[in-house]
């Protein structure tokens, strides 16, 4: 049994790059407070880190 599959472009890959603009965006994006101190995140990041 043999098994084709045809793979077809998706609508965004087949449009064409000339045609396309870039989206712009008014929302302005602000971190969210996650309650811990600077020191903490530099523990974090250096235990990640290692």
């Amino acid at each position: 049994m043999r098994i084709t599959t045809e793979l077809k472009p998706t609508a965004a890959q087949s449009r064409s790059l000339a045609d396309a603009k870039p989206t712009i965006s008014n929302y302005v994006w602000k971190p969210q407070p996650c309650g811990l101190t600077r020191e903490e995140l530099r523990k974090i990041v250096l235990e990640q880190l290692g």
